[in-house]
């Protein structure tokens, strides 16, 4: 509860921690009111006073004057204030502070000069010289005392000096346009030091970082923003800086002749020659390195870092820079937990840079381009080291594919973060992060998740459940998809989050939104049902369609088919030598005659009497087919190297299955290997066969190549008989026409 404490009833008063404390912040004062001497911390923040104040309560602890008006302090302002251990006056008008100001602040632990850009940091000179035997103070805060827009400024040895000797243990000197340290500074600092914060100066690189290492209790290094852009602002144009005036450190003759025994690194020492492999120590006990938001371009080589003992570091902040390439490999750096390097316009990462950095469990590579990168890396080597990662954020890399081994070796995982890339589908296995709860594809192109991915994301959910994330991406709305939309919407411990801003895409190219996805799925599955039907008539109606007509066309040609396999077969057998050339010389035989077993003994009488009389050759399948090969072959080779083929045309020859086949593959012979000569001849042993004669070879009768045996068996017409076969046989001029090329074969 608020009570009356000093002379402005606006003033709050309360107790906190013991501290009676008065509250006197945005009350438009323009000096300080009277306090009761009980009161040990005020808060004048946010006023317009001009003055600094003097006549507070001797046992003050707490002095907040930030955002007011004054000018300057000198000695007199808080010689009185002995027991103060917290001032601020930040965000005033301050122009000078002068030496011996702090001078009796014995108690003093916390001192804010910040945002006084009109101070400029040779004030610092003043503190330290003030603070040089405390032993209470711990935290320093000299943020932007220098112009924005002014010139550079060197921190030298004699700023600092008088600080090597005190507690302190937090120092701020960001925003001040620092650009560099004078060699000695950084070992000079107090060795208590926990926290140093240089941020958003314009640090150039120098000799100085080699001393980095001498800050032997630094927990935390603040270097981010270097060379970072302000923007202009109006206000910038009416600061008045001090930064070009001379030092002036105090009005006596004292000097700092204390400094000459200081310990300098000697420059001798130091080989500047360029090396391949760079070596930076560390403070033995730094843990948090923020280095981030600087305009610094450059690449990560294989560096070493080391340390007085093993290295402390757990969290490097590298965002935000334009670390170009990643070469690596880091070394010295196994402690490390914790590495952003998002948003640093890096297009590569070498398959060594990960190599000492052993212990990682979060690792942001976001906001890169990095995509073509990992697409390559089909073994998986670049994070094969990173055992015990259980963050990785890839988001906005331009990722467009990414390889089945790339996180062999991530088996601690437990977020895993691809969004706002290109990727068309994840089919990555993940069989091997046990530990995966959060899956964030979302803002890309994927249309649908596999049955063999579901199913991993299903196993791994057994025991936990897992967040996935896949809102804006191209899903389908169809037949083959709806397993898959029924997946989402039925899986009890996969979650996908912000289902409801799901959408997926019809055929017709047009959208629906997932907040009624029961609806949806009880359309589509009526839809797809008669769909179901539809495809399965259709494929069979085709499958019939085609199986028909395929053995339409096999049965159609199935002699030419037979006959080519046979030649075909034969041609690349060792058992017959053919001969070159189509002239009468490259036949064996003057004719081979095709005749049913019944009618042997008239073939084997006519024969003999044939190539007795007329000096032919003849082949009979008896006589002079090869055993030990197989019909077809021996009947195909028969007709092959004969000049003719006769026939023997009875009822028997038409019921025999092989005599058709000799019937044929002589068809199939002068069509295909004698340019359509008629080889084949038949002899009517039987009128009633010729009725019987399919259709296809009426062109025969037609064409009157066939010589019919007499009824009567007349000795004389017997002999005519076997004399014009004869003499047809024995000639080599064919006088037989020529069979139709059209010619159909028959059964």
């Amino acid at each position: 509860d608020s009570f009356t404490c000093s002379s402005n009833p606006n003033c709050n008063c309360y107790n906190q921690s013991g501290i009676l404390f008065a509250n006197c912040a945005h009350r438009d004062l323009t000096e300080a009111p009277l306090f009761r001497d009980d009161v040990t911390g005020i808060i004048l923040a946010h006023n317009e006073i001009s003055k600094f104040p003097t006549l507070l309560p001797k046992n003050i602890i707490y002095l907040d004057l930030s955002d007011n008006l004054i000018d300057r302090i000198d000695q007199k302002s808080i010689v009185n204030y002995t027991h103060l251990s917290n001032l601020s006056v930040s965000a005033n008008s301050l122009q000078s502070i002068e030496l011996d100001s702090f001078v009796n602040s014995k108690s003093l632990v916390h001192l804010d000069v910040s945002m006084n850009q009109e101070l400029t940091l040779e004030v610092l000179a003043n503190i330290s010289r003030d603070l040089r035997y405390s032993t209470s103070i711990r935290v320093l805060n000299l943020e932007s005392l220098q112009c924005t827009y002014g010139v550079s400024f060197i921190i030298r040895k004699y700023h600092i000096a008088d600080l090597k000797n005190t507690q302190l243990e937090e120092l701020n000197l960001a925003s001040n346009r620092i650009n560099s340290l004078e060699l000695g500074v950084l070992s000079a600092l107090p060795k208590s030091l926990k926290n140093l914060n240089i941020a958003n100066n314009v640090l150039s690189f120098g000799f100085y970082l080699a001393e980095f290492g001498s800050l032997e209790n630094i927990v935390i290094f603040n270097v981010s923003f270097q060379s970072y852009f302000h923007q202009l602002q109006v206000k910038h144009f009416f600061v008045r800086c001090n930064d070009t005036r001379h030092r002036q450190i105090c009005k006596s003759d004292r000097s700092h002749d204390h400094l000459r025994g200081m310990d300098v690194m000697p420059w001798n020492q130091f080989s500047l020659a360029r090396r391949k492999n760079v070596s930076i120590y560390l403070p033995p006990k730094l843990e948090v390195l923020y280095f981030h938001d600087n305009l610094y371009k450059l690449t990560l080589q294989d560096f070493t870092f080391k340390t007085v003992g093993p290295s402390s570091v757990t969290h490097l902040y590298l965002q935000n820079n334009i670390i170009y390439e990643l070469n690596g490999p880091i070394l010295g750096l196994d402690s490390v937990k914790y590495i952003d390097l998002s948003n640093n316009f890096c297009n590569f990462i070498s398959d060594r840079f990960f190599d000492g950095i052993h212990n990682a469990t979060y690792l942001d590579l976001s906001q890169n381009a990095i995509g073509e990168v990992l697409e390559n890396d089909a073994k998986g080597i670049i994070f094969r080291n990173l055992f015990k990662l259980r963050t990785l954020n890839l988001t906005r890399n331009r990722i467009v594919r990414l390889p089945p081994a790339i996180f062999r070796n991530l088996n601690q995982l437990e977020i895993l973060n691809l969004s706002y890339n290109s990727l068309s589908e994840f089919t990555l296995p993940l069989d091997n992060m046990k530990q995966l709860n959060h899956l964030d594809l979302s803002n890309n192109q994927i249309q649908f998740l596999d049955e063999k991915t579901r199913n991993t994301i299903d196993s791994l959910s057994t025991k936990k459940k897992i967040n996935v994330n896949m809102r804006r991406n191209r899903l389908l709305c169809n037949c083959e998809q709806l397993k898959f939309l029924k997946w989402m919407r039925q899986s009890e411990n996969v979650k996908f989050m912000h289902f409801d801003e799901y959408f997926c895409t019809y055929i017709n190219s047009s959208r629906v939104n997932f907040t009624d996805v029961d609806t949806i799925l009880q359309l589509m599955e009526k839809q797809c049902a008669s769909y179901i039907l539809t495809i399965v008539i259709m494929t069979s109606l085709i499958i019939v369609v085609l199986t028909t007509t395929l053995g339409r066309i096999l049965y159609r040609y199935r002699w030419k088919l037979r006959y080519m396999y046979y030649v075909a077969r034969e041609k690349y057998r060792d058992n017959v030598k053919r001969p070159e050339g189509t002239d009468d010389s490259s036949f064996y035989f003057d004719a081979f005659v095709s005749y049913a077993d019944k009618d042997r003994h008239f073939v084997i009488k006519l024969v003999q009497q044939l190539e007795k009389d007329h000096n032919l050759k003849l082949c009979i399948h008896h006589r002079d087919f090869i055993p030990g090969t197989g019909i077809a072959d021996n009947i195909t080779n028969a007709i092959h190297y004969s000049r003719r083929t006769v026939t023997i045309m009875t009822s028997h020859f038409l019921n025999s299955y092989w005599c058709m086949f000799e019937l044929n593959m002589a068809r199939m012979e002068a069509v295909y290997s004698r340019d359509g000569e008629n080889v084949l001849f038949l002899v009517v042993l039987e009128k009633l066969a010729i009725a019987k004669l399919p259709f296809s070879f009426m062109d025969l009768i037609e064409n009157r190549s066939y010589l019919e045996f007499p009824d009567n068996e007349d000795n004389d017409e017997v002999a005519a008989f076997r004399s014009k076969l004869g003499a047809t046989l024995k000639s080599r001029e064919s006088d037989i026409r020529m069979l139709s090329l059209n010619s159909t074969p028959i059964e």
